[in-house]
């Protein structure tokens, strides 16, 4: 009997893959909590309308899928980008004129908090800033990475994107390969919008923690989406989300969606304690003012270099 064309026919590669244990306990109690095709009119727009227009694949009969660990509390997507597809993301659907938007958007406010965040690191180890060893990892634009270099730690960073790579690169900052740090090798790890990226949290903080050095900090911060979750759960169509529900639990990019209860437990399964640090450091890492000797220099500098009248700190503008 001859068998049909068709069953010779070539599939297509997935460019999803699901995921058959919490990514971030590894544990398989999980319940979904919503599904919904990734060709639905909802999802339609958010694609349209958040990458321009640069997405060409057809996603149907592929769903969105969000499930929630029974052990550690957190949500997931359960069909994820295949390695392929990841690529294919962070290189084209997201631009290099990312950048321009970065520079275009960012402001004062915007520098002085990332300077805060180095100052506490600078703080808290009471360390010469050269004697520091930080990682930035997946740095993104490494804007992080750039503030401690000039502060003057001993920075490097990690990152997925070969567009973001070469710009990190071309700006000074040494890239290191993530699968490969050495244990107990840096005293501060930055992760800043990160972990709902990753398709394995739980490993990655284990191997993070490993990396640190014996009394080091990790820096985790991801967006909560607490609200976005039960906004989805109880109107079940991503067509009822705004822009600003989507963002936390995104198709493709927010694959983990954390609150703070799912984060700790993310951090106790690497074996890594919370640290709640004293509103004396994280005030004075702003502004200096908690600390008599840096209160004394804040008040005293302006007065010594731009009335006293034989300083050499001297500003110039150009007449007319």
């Amino acid at each position: 009997m001859l068998e049909s064309s068709a069953s010779h026919a070539i599939l297509p590669e997935p460019v999803l893959r699901r995921r058959e244990h919490c990514p971030g306990c590894r544990r398989g109690s999980a319940r979904t909590l919503h599904k919904e095709p990734l060709d639905s009119p909802g999802i339609s727009r958010y694609m349209r309308e958040h990458y321009e227009r640069r997405v060409e694949r057809d996603f149907s009969g592929y769903d969105y899928e969000l499930a929630q660990c029974g052990h550690c509390g957190l949500a997931y997507q359960a069909q994820v980008p295949t390695e392929e597809l990841l690529e294919e993301i962070y290189d084209r659907w997201l631009p290099a004129t990312e950048r321009e938007a970065v520079v275009a958007r960012w402001g004062l406010d915007d520098y002085r908090y990332l300077a805060g965040q180095v100052e506490f690191m600078l703080d808290h180890f009471r360390m010469r800033p050269s004697s520091i060893r930080a990682l930035d990892f997946g740095f993104g634009w490494a804007e992080w990475a750039k503030m401690a270099g000039a502060f003057g730690v001993d920075v490097c960073g990690a990152e997925l994107s070969q567009v973001r790579i070469d710009y990190a690169k071309s700006v000074g900052i040494p890239v290191v390969d993530a699968g490969t740090l050495p244990d107990s090798e840096f005293h501060f790890i930055n992760t800043e919008q990160v972990f709902e990226h990753l398709l394995e949290p739980g490993e990655m903080l284990q191997r993070l923690g490993r990396a640190l050095k014996p009394g080091g900090l990790i820096k985790v911060s991801v967006p909560n989406s607490e609200k976005s979750i039960r906004k989805l759960v109880g109107s079940g169509d991503f067509a009822a989300l705004s822009d600003g529900d989507i963002m936390a639990i995104a198709p493709f990019e927010h694959i983990n969606a954390f609150t703070y209860a799912s984060l700790s437990a993310l951090g106790r399964e690497a074996g890594l304690a919370p640290l709640r640090p004293s509103l004396r450091k994280l005030y004075n890492s702003s502004s200096g003012w908690m600390e008599p000797k840096s209160a004394l220099k804040t008040l005293a500098r302006p007065i010594y270099r731009h009335l006293y009248p034989k300083s050499t700190f001297v500003y110039f503008a150009r007449p007319g």
